[in-house]
């Protein structure tokens, strides 16, 4: 049966992306251009941003400890443009053994919000940082309507009026999260990372390629090859993807793992489900291969490490025990 839908057309072109794309250089200056050149389209491919950097002038709404764990919840709201306000959670060790500890920027996965993961933040607050997690546009208490993905099919074609994207939008929201970990007195401003599940995987990645700051990058359950994407999760499973999946115009200039390598020599962690067909394993093994030459290029083979296990869509425990012992080992200074 002949297919008359536009997707033969999108493998199509993505087979001509993929067979245009130059593998990574394997001389370290010239990968250091590479990773420049890419973080300029990236940009470029993210949509128009804010014109200057504001004061995310934070209000402490509320503090509480959480009964049954050493942690201390923090209702907070900030800004991250002049009419864009931020509600989000923090959590801290209730006795911290430093003044000041290493900061974390936590990113939900897809329609999820600030609620979620509620074993995998107080593990990391007990385990000695300070963890901004807030709510995506479209999530959380930043809907106008009950329905997300609804309000993201309404809302993202007005927002194109004015060249913006949903991940363009979130990585400047993300950065600005950052600015805010770093004006808090508990925390150590040098040492900053990101972790996120999912979707917030592929955040945590775009913002640690683009934000130097980020010392430290742990996604989990959020990366594959678009061109995995494209020739087996939507050809395949006939599955949903939502707006941020997918960066404006980026098969122009590469894929996932372009992006990725843009974090060498700084600390990367990559742990995917096997099971994900939302993320195909076998774009997995490719970006793993690239990102860990591209590593070795660099001189920095122990800044990166992967796995991958049979588990559920999640930052399991045994994912987290892992991320854990990478910020242990990559984010602390003395």
């Amino acid at each position: 049966m002949r297919d008359f839908s536009i997707l033969p057309m999108l493998q199509r072109r993505m087979a001509e992306s993929v067979g245009r794309r130059e593998p990574f250089p394997k001389e370290p200056q010239a990968l250091i251009a590479r990773q420049a050149w890419t973080r300029e389209k990236l940009w470029e491919c993210l949509g128009t941003r804010p014109s200057e950097v504001l004061p995310p002038q934070v209000q402490v709404e509320a503090v509480l400890p959480l009964e049954g764990t050493s942690v201390i919840q923090e209702r907070i709201v900030y800004r991250t443009e002049a009419d864009v306000w931020v509600p989000a959670h923090v959590y801290r060790p209730a006795q911290p053994k430093r003044q000041r500890l290493p900061g974390i920027l936590l990113i939900q996965g897809w329609d999820l919000d600030k609620h979620s993961m509620p074993q995998f933040k107080i593990m990391l607050a007990e385990a000695g940082y300070v963890v901004l997690f807030p709510d995506n546009r479209f999530s959380g208490e930043r809907r106008r309507q009950p329905n997300g993905m609804a309000e993201q099919a309404n809302l993202l074609p007005v927002a194109g009026l004015f060249g913006l994207t949903f991940m363009g939008m979130n990585t400047w929201d993300n950065q600005r999260a950052l600015d805010v970990l770093q004006a808090r007195e508990d925390v150590q401003p040098e040492a900053l990372g990101v972790a996120g599940l999912c979707w917030g995987g592929m955040q945590a990645w775009t913002l640690a390629a683009l934000d130097e700051r980020v010392r430290v990058c742990c996604p989990t359950c959020g990366t594959s090859t678009y061109e995995a994407l494209v020739q087996e999760y939507i050809a395949w499973t006939g599955g949903h993807t939502c707006y941020g999946t997918y960066i404006w115009q980026w098969a122009n200039y590469g894929d996932v793992q372009d992006i990725i390598a843009c974090i060498a020599p700084r600390a990367l962690l990559i742990q995917n489900n096997v099971n994900d067909t939302w993320f195909p394993i076998e774009g997995l093994y490719k970006v793993v291969e690239e990102v860990a030459d591209v590593y070795r290029t660099l001189g920095a083979e122990d800044k990166f490490d992967w796995a991958a296990r049979v588990t559920e869509h999640d930052i399991t425990p045994e994912f987290g025990a892992r991320i854990i012992q990478w910020l242990d080992k990559h984010l602390r200074v003395e």
